[in-house]
């Protein structure tokens, strides 16, 4: 009766307010720092998971075990697409060529006058972001400090998915 109508009707006043607002559903954040956990193993997953799309701008991609999982994703229907710094493309190490005769979409830019192409970001599906210090490089796996953020919140996702198309339609292309 009058004592439940006491309690109820302030909260029913401070949720139309928004005062109190309910937590936000699948808005998660996590973040992560190597050594441990592997922050490859975790972009694996990230990886494995796909089901539609991989949206990938990183400055460099040195590691095998991270372009092979691109590769199976793509063999799994998965549209792959990879944006990357043209000086680090070139270096001997770099797996871009070998996303290229795998038969991915991979832009190479130059940096604007002496910059780099230095993002560090991935989206799947359109729905998670992850971002961080973490290039996808042996190096970071194996003796960097490095951190990564996997990001849901579907407003974050927009906004890194905008500048991945901003950056895909780019006319300082290399490849």
């Amino acid at each position: 009766g009058f004592h439940t109508m006491r309690f109820f009707l302030p909260c029913f006043i401070l949720l139309s307010l928004g005062v109190l607002q309910p937590p936000p559903i699948f808005a998660e954040t996590e973040g992560l720092f190597s050594p441990d956990p592997s922050l490859q193993e975790a972009l694996l997953r990230e990886i494995e998971s796909a089901q539609s799309t991989i949206d990938l701008a990183v400055r460099e991609i040195t590691s095998q075990n991270l372009t092979q999982a691109l590769v199976r994703a793509k063999g799994r229907g998965v549209k792959v697409r990879v944006i990357t710094d043209s000086k680090q493309a070139k270096m001997k190490s770099s797996k871009i060529t070998s996303l290229i005769q795998e038969g991915m979409s991979v832009k190479v830019l130059k940096g604007k006058d002496r910059g780099v192409m230095n993002h560090r970001f991935v989206i799947f599906d359109g729905k998670k972001a992850v971002t961080g210090s973490f290039d996808w490089t042996e190096a970071s796996e194996k003796w960097n400090d490095e951190d990564i953020l996997i990001l849901s919140e579907t407003e974050v996702v927009i906004s890194y998915q905008k500048e991945f198309e901003r950056l895909w339609r780019e006319k300082r292309v290399i490849h």
